[in-house]
């Protein structure tokens, strides 16, 4: 016992004294940091750099960017220290202590001109791994109290081409965001590719892929066999465009994280990312970008994360996003593309969730996503959008699928073949009717959402085959009957859930509520949602099975027709007799309510 006693006094007096030293750490660390800085020491979930990393979503129930929790620097203290920068930053980040771990630079509202920062500023940051550098935004920038659009253009942000050379080796996290970047491109750039370089014997393959211990590269060759002479000057453009260019990321060789964000960046090159092999995700959102060249992330054969949303792409070719096969999660969101095809796109291995949201697709044809067949979930977006059949051929482990912006006058069987593990199907556009079968090649699906479809018919046998159907939502259409039989619990046996609200329903078949028993006479449906239609109030009404409607105040039915009902809730013409049916109470006592307290309290009259 006393043993024990000892040793448990022991760890405790380490704590103390560890806890300690922690502390003492904190307040030097404090004491050195500069006027316009904040220095702390925190731990890995609490540093700033989660808040880009985490500032994309892809679906709701996870963030597109998420940092493992599982990552061995979980466990770490780091020192972190956030400046606001008006002037040179040279002076304020020399004075910033060199052991910084997590640096984050901020442009102050009263900056004097450009903020040019440069190698030298960062080169005794030995330590450091995460960099953040955000410059103010368009509502920011511009005052009309205090200075003009042409006196604004005079300030911002500046990265030189050769800044991160010195973090080379330690850097895993980098985030630009509103930051002018070093040009990375060159004038007249067609002409300039015409230099010939020194090139190996030939080849049948169009590029050579050359690699060492280090890092691999990419080498283009021309087809043209002629050399052609070009000025002194546009020689020496194209080499300080590559300089540039394959300068500015390309030396970082421990980066995993890279989000270049809102930087007015119009072209890109490969040898921008040449050679990152540890880079696991990459974020270029909120830039001009129109066109990525081929095999543009050839360099980052480990990237998992991708995303190229809110740019101007026009077009799409299999080349390039080549080389990125294990890509598991893509945002090609907020874009101009107009069409996919089966030569849009490379083969993805490895892909689990694809974007293609708020584009202005036309069409998608057959084949697009065949090279696809690991992914999971898809969004896509589109203008008036034109599903051909086999338009989701390949698509063999989605579950995943909402679909906006459709204009299809009538939606048949075909559409949606080749996704066998489908469970949740989200339609949005114009849909005027749906055929017979439309889904019948979709066994697994378990939640159908056809609202805000302007639906103006149905077949009986639309829901045909749907065996594992748990929802079906028909919300906010046009629909002005439901036709006999297309709800059943024959044909849906698993069927839960029933949505109808905000249509132009004024009644439905008789049979309704009795085709949802099972032969056992038991009822699987849970809940039918009738509110936000024009109900002519009736004796068929008798019919209803009041277990099933959905009477929460705010959610329940009520009367269009009669005049003398309007806006009266269903139930209530029913229950109090205004409706003037023969033996009323006792068909609802026996047949269907066993009118009790709990079921007055809910209706609404």
């Amino acid at each position: 016992m006393d043993c024990n006693f000892s040793i448990l006094f022991r760890l405790l007096l380490i704590t103390v004294c560890c806890s300690t030293k922690v502390d003492d750490v904190k307040k030097v660390w404090k004491v050195n940091c500069p006027r316009d800085c904040s220095c702390e020491i925190l731990p890995y979930a609490e540093l700033s750099l989660h808040h880009w990393i985490n500032s994309t979503h892809d679906y709701q129930e996870e963030s597109l960017y998420h940092v493992d929790i599982k990552d061995p620097l979980s466990n770490d203290l780091f020192k972190s220290v956030t400046c606001l920068v008006a002037k040179n930053p040279r002076k304020l980040l020399s004075s910033v202590p060199v052991d910084v771990q997590i640096l984050t630079i901020l442009e102050s509202e009263a900056r004097e001109s450009k903020l040019i920062i440069q190698s030298s500023d960062v080169e005794l940051f030995n330590d450091l791994i995460s960099l953040d550098i955000q410059g103010l935004s368009n509502s920011d920038r511009v005052s009309s109290n205090r200075i003009s659009e042409y006196e604004d253009e005079k300030r911002g942000i500046v990265l030189s081409a050769d800044t991160l050379l010195p973090l080379a080796n330690k850097l895993l996290f980098l985030n630009l965001e509103r930051v002018e970047l070093t040009r990375l491109t060159v004038k007249e750039r067609k002409k300039a590719n015409l230099v010939v370089k020194p090139v190996q014997p030939k080849t049948d393959s169009s590029f050579i892929y050359q690699s060492n211990q280090t890092r691999h590269r990419l080498i283009f060759l021309t087809n043209n066999d002629e050399k052609e002479i070009l000025p002194y000057d546009i020689y020496k453009q194209e080499i300080e465009g590559y300089r540039l260019s394959s300068g500015l990321f390309t030396e970082l060789r421990a980066l995993t994280h890279l989000r270049v964000n809102d930087c007015a960046l119009k072209d890109i090159t490969w040898h921008m990312f040449d050679g990152l092999d540890n880079l696991k995700y990459l974020s270029l959102q909120k830039n001009n970008l129109k066109f990525i060249p081929e095999f543009c992330f050839y360099g980052t054969p480990n990237l998992r994360i991708l995303s190229l949303a809110n740019n101007e792409l026009l077009s799409l070719t299999s080349v390039d996003l080549a080389g990125l096969l294990v890509l598991e999660k893509l945002d090609l969101s907020k874009n101009n593309l107009t069409f996919l095809s089966e030569v849009s796109l490379p083969p993805f291995p490895t892909l689990i969730s694809a974007d293609f949201g708020d584009n202005p697709l036309i069409s998608i044809f057959p084949n697009s996503f065949e090279i696809m067949n690991k992914t999971s979930r898809l969004k896509i977006g589109g203008s008036a959008l034109k599903l051909e059949k086999n338009a989701f051929l390949g698509l063999k482990n989605l579950q995943i699928l909402s679909v906006y912006d459709l204009d299809i006058p009538v939606l048949e069987r075909f559409v949606f073949y080749g996704m066998p593990l489908l469970t949740d199907l989200k339609l949005r556009g114009v849909i005027s009717s749906i055929e017979f079968d439309a889904f019948v090649d979709l066994d697994n699906l378990i939640n159908l959402d056809l609202s805000h479809c302007q639906l103006t018919s149905i077949s009986m046998d639309a829901f045909y085959g749907l065996k594992s159907i748990n929802q079906i939502d028909l919300s906010h259409n046009n629909l002005k009957n439901i036709p006999k039989g297309l709800f059943s619990a024959q044909q849906q046996p698993n069927l839960k859930k029933i949505i109808l609200t905000g249509n132009k329903l004024f009644t439905l078949p008789q049979d309704f509520f009795k085709l949802l028993h099972l032969p056992s006479k038991h009822i699987k449906v849970e809940s039918i949602l009738l509110n936000r239609n024009p109900w002519d109030c009736n004796c068929d009404m008798l019919s209803w099975n009041f277990n099933l409607v959905h009477l929460v105040k705010g959610m329940a039915p009520r009367c269009s027709t009669p005049t003398s009902l309007r806006n009266r809730g269903v139930f209530y013409a029913l229950r109090t007799g205004a409706l003037e049916c023969k033996n009323i109470k006792h068909k609802l006592k026996k047949k269907h309510l066993k009118i009790s307290r709990n079921l007055r309290v809910k209706t609404v009259s």
